[in-house]
Parts: structure tokens; C-alpha cells; sequence
């Protein structure tokens, strides 16, 4: 047991370390070779899809790069993305719902398969845009980047939120012989997903006000029961552990192992409440800034600086990697006459999708955020990424018996032809709109 679980890390990491120089000699997001490894590896028979060992890893790897994720944005950051984000992912989330439905509804006839498609591909993948992004150098990605970032995570919400509620649905749909579903039992359905993200909203919000956010107002300073017993509760916090410059008293490997803990109970906190391990580990990561690393006498920015260096290490080298070669392992083809049979279907699939969410987004960055056309343009194309919830939803309607592996394989494919074209598009697109804003600035 042990020589082959050694055995996968070493596979894991030549696989990574064969990614990081194709990249450097490129120029390429190393992202693409990730998933294009995932792919040979699985199809060579060096790694199963289904190994305990990498679904642990490419677990820890999600949490390590939502947290790292949330660790580079800032309150006010996001704040300004969701207000600029939300319509974008709504419009992001309505149109390629439709589009993907009416596509598979005209080539399978069949209902619940096609409900199941639209919503596996309605979210966004906010790793891929995230680790693409990264490799690249212009001036407005500060600026767009806190907007594609809450853009692709309010779709991700709703999408999970929808998935609750037509999870079970489309399970009582084929069990029955009646095709009617009434809309009290719908509103059923739907109390217990939005219930959960709520009670994980108040949690999440519950421990920044504890620890990190809270700071009094002249209105609140005034004399009543309530304020007093929050104020006095915050102080008494502060006072006794020193809350808000706790991560700054510890040596920088203990801040390092804390942060890492924080990141792991954010995941945990959303599990419990049947939310994505994701959203837990990135709000963690959003709370945390360095105010919580001591005063600027002491260090603070160095401090901070260098513990999130080292989780940077850890998330883009070793965690992420291995969750985005783990997507690439969905692509077991058992045959190149099924593969064949497959490609033209997931071309369709991922080119009506494409463009969907394309105009959806960047239309919508366009013409009702009144941003100029090559950042919208850039907005379209990093919006297309698929992994973490399709593969959720996708993996938890084959448990379902919604699809069968032959549909999940056709979900992989047609997911990872849209992955494929997002470092290749953006790194152009990101060009093009280098050279507009110098062109505009002379």
C-alpha cells in the first residue's frame, strides 16, 4: 500500500514538474499542462481517477487555493466586485442554462439529462480564471480581477443553490410516473439549500465580527444592553487573545500553520452546512488581512508578506496543481470509436457554451457595468473555465443515476476543450487590452 501510494506522489510530481518548465518554455498558464497531464496519465494507466490518495489531495488542493484566493482580495475589494459582478453573474448563469438545455434537449429528447448538463455547466470556475490570471502582467488586472472573481463566485452560489432544488426534483421526476411537480413541493426543495447557505453566511459573518471586523460606530458606542454586551464581548476577546494582531504575536511558521487551520475550518464550516468546502475556505481567506500581523512597528507587512508567500508556495506548486490534474483524470476514454462518437457532441457543447457565456458576460460588463469593450471582452473569455462545481454536480448526478459515465464523460470532454481555450484566449486578450491602454495613455 505504501510503494503505491509513493508511487502516485511521484507520478503527481514529475507530472508537475514537467508542467512548470512547459509553461516557462511557452509562456503558456501552466493550468493548461496540468489538465493535458491529468489527461495522459489517466489514459496511459499511471493514475485512476478514483484514487483515495489523489482525492485527498486534490481535496486539500481546493481548500489551499480558495483560501490563497481570498488571502489576495480584500473586504473592500470584493465588495466592489459584487457590486459590479452580480448582474454579470446572473447573466452568466441564466443564458447558458438555457442554452446548454436547449442544446442537449434536441440532440438526447430527454429532460432531466438535459436539466442536469445546463446545470453542470452554469458555474464558473474561478481556479482556472484565478491560476491563468496569474501568470499574467497588465495594469487593469487589479482592477478586473476582484469583479471576474465575484462575478464567477455569485454563479457558483446560485448554481449550488439551484443544484439543492433540482437535485431533488429531477430524482422525484424519474421515480415517478407523473411528470407534474406542484409548487409547494418545490418550495420544499428549496427552504433546505437556501436555509444552509444562509446559517453558513451568519457563521462566516459571526466569526469576522468576533475576531476581525467589528469596529464601533459613534451610534453604536451609545448606551444600550445590547451594544454594550457586543462591544464589551469584542473587547474582552481582543483584550484576552489579542484578536486582531493574533497571527503577528505567533513566530512565522505557528502564523502559518494558524492561517492554514483557519483555512481548513472555513471548509469544514461550509461542509457542515452542505455548502461547497470552496466558499468556506475563501471567505476565511477574505477575512484575514494584515492588520491581524501586529502594528507596523513590529513588522506587520514583512510578516504578512512572507506567511502568505509560503502558503503561496504550497497552493500554486503542490495543492492546486494536483487538483487541477485530478480534472484532467476525468477523461478516462475507454475507446477511440467512443471518443469518436463523443468529440463532435462535446465541440457542440462547448462552442454553444462558449459563446453564450461570452455575450452574457461581456454584454453585460459592456452594457450595464459601462466598461469599455476589451475589458469586457477579457471578462467573456475568463468566465469560461469549468471544473470545480460542474465536476460536483456532474459526479453527484451519476451518483443520482440522472447520467450515465458516458454522459459524465461527455461533460469532461466538453469541459476541458472550454479550459483549454481560456489561457490561450486570455493571455491574448490581456495583450490587446496592454496595448489599447497605452495606446490611450499616449
Amino acid at each position: 500500500m505504501e510503494i503505491v501510494t509513493t508511487l502516485i506522489l511521484l507520478y503527481l510530481l514529475i507530472i508537475i514538474t514537467a508542467s512548470l518548465w512547459a509553461s516557462q518554455k511557452t509562456g503558456i498558464a501552466d493550468v493548461l499542462f496540468y489538465l493535458i497531464g491529468g489527461l495522459a496519465a489517466v489514459n496511459l494507466h499511471l493514475l485512476s481517477p478514483h484514487s483515495a490518495t489523489i482525492e485527498t489531495f486534490a481535496f486539500i488542493g481546493s481548500i489551499f487555493l480558495f483560501f490563497y484566493l481570498g488571502l489576495e482580495e480584500n473586504l473592500q475589494g470584493f465588495s466592489d466586485g459584487i457590486k459590479k459582478g452580480w448582474k454579470i453573474a446572473i447573466a452568466g448563469v441564466i443564458l447558458p442554462f438555457g442554452v446548454i438545455y436547449g442544446t442537449l434537449f434536441l440532440l438526447t429528447h430527454d429532460t432531466i439529462k438535459s436539466i442536469v448538463f445546463a446545470m453542470a455547466f452554469a458555474p464558473t470556475s474561478i481556479g482556472i480564471a484565478f491560476l491563468t490570471l496569474n501568470t499574467l502582467k497588465f495594469n487593469a488586472k487589479s482592477k478586473l480581477q476582484p469583479t471576474i472573481v465575484a462575478a464567477a463566485l455569485t454563479d457558483d452560489v446560485l448554481s449550488l443553490i439551484l443544484w439543492g432544488i433540482l437535485g431533488g426534483v429531477l430524482v422525484s421526476l424519474q421515480n415517478s410516473s407523473s411528470v407534474a411537480i406542484s409548487l409547494e413541493t418545490l418550495g420544499t426543495l428549496a427552504i433546505k439549500p437556501i436555509s444552509n447557505f444562509l446559517f453558513f453566511a451568519i457563521s462566516m459573518a459571526l466569526i469576522a465580527y468576533l475576531f476581525f471586523l467589528f469596529r464601533p460606530t459613534s451610534a453604536l458606542l451609545e448606551q444600550n444592553t445590547l451594544s454594550s454586551l457586543f462591544i464589551k464581548t469584542k473587547n474582552s476577546i481582543y483584550r484576552r487573545i489579542g484578536a486582531n494582531q493574533f497571527l503577528g504575536r505567533q513566530e512565522l511558521n505557528s502564523a502559518i500553520i494558524i492561517m492554514i487551520f483557519l483555512a481548513f475550518l472555513g471548509a469544514f464550516i461550509a461542509e457542515y452546512f452542505a455548502t461547497s468546502v470552496a466558499l468556506g475556505a475563501y471567505f476565511m481567506g477574505l477575512i484575514i488581512n494584515k492588520e491581524h500581523f501586529g502594528d507596523e512597528s513590529a513588522g506587520q507587512e514583512q510578516l504578512f508578506h512572507e506567511s502568505s508567500e509560503k502558503i503561496r508556495f504550497l497552493t500554486l506548486y503542490l495543492f492546486a496543481p494536483i487538483f487541477f490534474i485530478s480534472i484532467g483524470l476525468q477523461m478516462e476514454i475507454a475507446s477511440f470509436t467512443l471518443l469518436a462518437s463523443i468529440l463532435g457532441k462535446a465541440l457542440l457543447v462547448s462552442g454553444v457554451l462558449f459563446l453564450a457565456q461570452f455575450v452574457a458576460a461581456s454584454f453585460t460588463a459592456r452594457y450595464i457595468n459601462h466598461l469599455p469593450w476589451r475589458s469586457a471582452t477579457l471578462i467573456g473569455i475568463a468566465m469560461q473555465g469549468r471544473a470545480e462545481v460542474t465536476f460536483l454536480v456532474a459526479m453527484a448526478a451519476l451518483s443520482m443515476k440522472l447520467i450515465t459515465s458516458t454522459d459524465l464523460l461527455l461533460i469532461s470532454i466538453s469541459a476541458f476543450i472550454l479550459n483549454l481555450s481560456v489561457p490561450f484566449l486570455l493571455k491574448m486578450a490581456a495583450h490587446y487590452h496592454e496595448k489599447k491602454d497605452y495606446e490611450d495613455i499616449r
